[in-house]
């Protein structure tokens, strides 16, 4: 979702219910205990011919674990993202493990709560360094530049997370990856959708706070523009307010309706906005953005919700087979499903660098990076292919429609034909 964000109403924080935890190696379970075959176990996706990460024969891994380190975001406004990427990497440690691990080594993740704090972020990443982390899951959160900034400088690569702002690799550096879909794709897959919809004519409500609210509407309206679509105008929005009852009225009075609305915003800002518009009389569609794959988002009323529809990473669990595989599997090691479908990213982030290091021979980050710089692999989020030169995956977004208070699937576009630059 977002990178370089500033804080968030704590009002997110109190529909999380989520522990601040420290996990390692420790959680690994045993192989009779994986779900499915020791080859590919239950809910797992197996990655491209040539790339598999584990040992055929289920040998038991040996040597010392190859380290994984994710100063993570686990009790504060971010912990939405980076607990449930938590969740999923840590799944897919155990599976990788428990069919013998890579080059003959276990992984071993560990995952420091940061609290959203930059001065702990620096104080956990560099204790991760050296420790001897190999490979860094970077915070959806605000630290997300300081980990970066202090992985590159120990040569050690970094992901986004599930951070999409495309600014990010380019600002961190040239240890940075986004291994998930950027704000340009799901901005230009926004627009196509608009325009194949037959909307010629768009509002778009925006925030200049963040990248993230900031960007995305610029890369929305600049391929919805080339395609022959007009923007009809621009309102701001604050995040966090609580209340945008002034936006919604003052697009309720435009002389002449748009064709469709489109805003970045994402919980609990969605909820309150969505109420207010549809309470003003607006009956426009709204399209959105990414960070509306939230459960918290069906507290806006089907009435408000009914035909909204948004991009995002991943379909969920009940319209996409591969994911509502990867919940079964989940559910059936832990007893429960993951905290929301950001776990297939924590699940397939891993399925990489697991893939990266068997692939180039060596956990050493160096090598990582080399390999990490030219993959494709097709997992439960869908299938990305890195652009080696900009270091961005190249991987379509999802879209999903609101059937009243029901996440749907619709048909999934491709990689769209025009990307704009970050």
């Amino acid at each position: 979702m977002r990178g370089h964000a500033r804080l968030m109403t704590m009002a997110l924080v109190g529909a999380l219910a989520v522990t601040a935890c420290a996990t390692g190696g420790g959680s690994s379970p045993a192989a009779s205990d994986a779900p499915g075959s020791s080859d590919a176990p239950a809910g797992s996706v197996t990655p491209s011919a040539g790339s598999s990460v584990a040992p055929s024969d289920g040998a038991s891994p040996s040597g010392e674990p190859i380290l994984i380190g994710f100063p993570a975001d686990l009790s504060d406004v971010y912990a939405y993202y980076d607990q449930p990427m938590l969740e999923g990497a840590q799944f897919a440690v155990d599976e990788i493990n428990a069919a013998g691990g890579v080059l003959g080594r276990q992984l071993r993740l560990e995952a420091i709560d940061i609290r959203n704090d930059p001065a702990e972020m620096s104080k956990i990443t560099q204790k991760l360094i050296d420790d001897g982390a190999v490979y860094l899951i970077g915070t959806t959160g605000d630290g997300i530049s300081a980990e970066g900034a202090l992985a590159c400088t120990a040569g050690i690569p970094v992901s986004t997370g599930d951070g999409t702002a495309a600014t990010l690799v380019t600002d961190i550096g040239s240890c940075a990856f986004q291994l998930l879909m950027n704000d340009t794709i799901q901005g230009a897959v926004a627009a196509d959708f608009a325009l194949a919809a037959g909307y010629r004519s768009a509002l778009i409500v925006s925030s200049p706070e963040i990248p993230y609210t900031d960007n995305l509407p610029g890369y929305f309206a600049e391929v919805f523009t080339k395609g022959g679509g007009t923007i009809a105008g621009e309102e701001q929005y604050q995040i966090g307010a609580g209340d945008f009852s002034a936006v919604a009225t003052k697009i309720s009075t435009l002389a002449t309706q748009p064709d469709v609305i489109y805003t970045p915003m994402f919980p609990p800002d969605t909820q309150v906005f969505m109420r207010q518009l549809r309470q003003a009389g607006v009956s426009t569609p709204v399209i959105s953005s990414d960070g509306n794959l939230d459960p918290s988002l069906t507290s806006a009323g089907a009435q408000a919700l009914d035909g909204m529809v948004f991009t995002a990473a991943v379909c969920p669990a009940d319209t996409d087979p591969k994911v509502g595989e990867f919940y079964a599997a989940y559910k059936a090691k832990t007893g429960a499903d993951p905290s929301s479908v950001v776990a297939t990213l924590g699940y397939d982030e891993i399925k990489i660098v697991a893939q990266a290091i068997q692939t180039a021979g060596s956990a050493d980050p160096a090598a990582i990076i080399t390999a990490l710089s030219n993959y494709e692999y097709a997992g439960v989020s869908g299938t990305g292919v890195m652009d080696p030169a900009t270091r961005r995956t190249k991987k379509p977004a999802a879209l999903i429609q609101m059937d009243g208070e029901t996440f749907t699937c619709l048909e999934q576009p491709g990689y769209p034909t025009f990307v704009p630059n970050p």
